[in-house]
């Protein structure tokens, strides 16, 4: 109301020309006159502000109102995505450095597996692998007097398929082996091994030959996924002591 404070400056600038009339009357004036003029004036002045209050309510106090509202809602909206963007960002970067640790900790508890027996090396190995990755099917090997790669351990594949073993001649299984290096395939082969689901049969999208190989024997793993997984990383650093 502080824009119509001039109405009612006016307001009492005309109250003082109306008392200044009764300096001209003669005679004496009544008080109880004098009084009923200046309530007379209060009463005025109310309705003056009554009206504009009015006025001012239904013509922009609701809008305003609504403004608030909304305003009011924004800002709390956008303070609540702040605080959720500076605890993801905190999540993220605190997630960063248990990943390394958990990273250390999988590699370390992977080292361990590592055996003289080498079947039994398989199947630990492939049950590390298993219960830490999504896994959609692995094949383990070993190295055999024949010098052929001959599976011992399966996961997610039926245990009447036939796999056949893995042969030092040539392909992507020799060439790992040679190379002693973990292996990351995205073009997976069409007629590879497929694995049956409640939507149907379906092919992995990235396949990992991890080999580990010392003094021209050793063992492979085979493993099939749906996405990219760091085993390569994972599987070049377990070898790097071996």
């Amino acid at each position: 109301m502080r824009k119509n404070r001039h109405i009612f400056l006016l307001g009492a600038l005309f109250f003082l020309f109306a008392l200044v009339k009764y300096a001209f009357i003669g005679g004496e004036i009544p008080t109880t006159f004098i009084v009923f003029e200046i309530l007379s004036f209060f009463v005025i002045l109310y309705i003056i502000y009554y009206i504009l209050n009015f006025i001012e309510t239904c013509m922009h106090g609701s809008d305003e109102a609504g403004m608030n509202k909304e305003c009011v809602k924004r800002q709390a909206e956008i303070s609540r995505l702040k605080s959720k963007l500076k605890a993801f960002e905190q999540e993220r970067l605190n997630g960063g450095e248990n990943d390394d640790l958990d990273s250390d900790l999988f590699i370390s508890s992977m080292k361990s597996k590592i055996g003289s027996d080498r079947e039994t090396t398989v199947k630990d190995l492939l049950k590390g692998i298993t219960d830490r990755y999504e896994v959609m099917a692995a094949v383990g090997y070993c190295s055999n007097d024949e010098k052929q790669y001959v599976p011992v351990s399966l996961y997610g594949i039926d245990e009447e398929t036939s796999i056949p073993p893995i042969e030092l001649e040539d392909g992507l299984h020799a060439q790992a082996i040679a190379d002693n290096k973990a292996m990351e395939i995205s073009d997976v082969p069409a007629d590879y091994i497929e694995v049956g689901s409640g939507s149907g049969n379906t092919r992995p999208l990235v396949l990992y030959i991890l080999p580990l190989i010392n003094e021209g024997s050793g063992i492979v793993l085979e493993i099939a996924a749906f996405k990219k997984l760091d085993l390569v990383d994972v599987w070049n650093q377990l070898g790097e002591d071996k």
